[in-house]
């Protein structure tokens, strides 16, 4: 019911924003721009008591609750294992040459 509300509030708003720009009127100091704003933020926090209720975690910035978001601990884990299983095979080429010119 209060999400249903808030939509209806921003449409009302938004289309009342529509016509006064086509009017013309200058809408930077205009009063609506501040309660769209303010209804803009009440969006955010049901939203963000909804992800809390579910269990989920919250959307960042601007981008709907799809976006993906990079787990950096992770990222820093397989770069490490990473960088770890390169020194070990340049170390082991370096093994291997050596002895190969010896062969020669």
């Amino acid at each position: 019911a209060v999400v249903s509300t808030q939509s209806t509030g921003y449409t009302v708003n938004s289309l009342y924003w529509s016509f006064l720009t086509t009017q013309g009127v200058t809408l930077d100091q205009h009063p609506l721009k501040k309660e769209m704003d303010r209804i803009q933020k009440y969006m955010r926090k049901v939203k963000l008591l909804e992800s809390e209720l579910k269990g989920v975690r919250p959307p960042t910035g601007h981008n709907p609750p799809t976006h993906q978001t990079i787990d950096k601990y992770a990222a820093a884990r397989f770069i490490k294992r990473g960088l770890k299983k390169e020194e070990s095979l340049t170390e082991k080429r370096r093994k291997v040459e050596p002895a190969s010119e010896e062969q020669r």
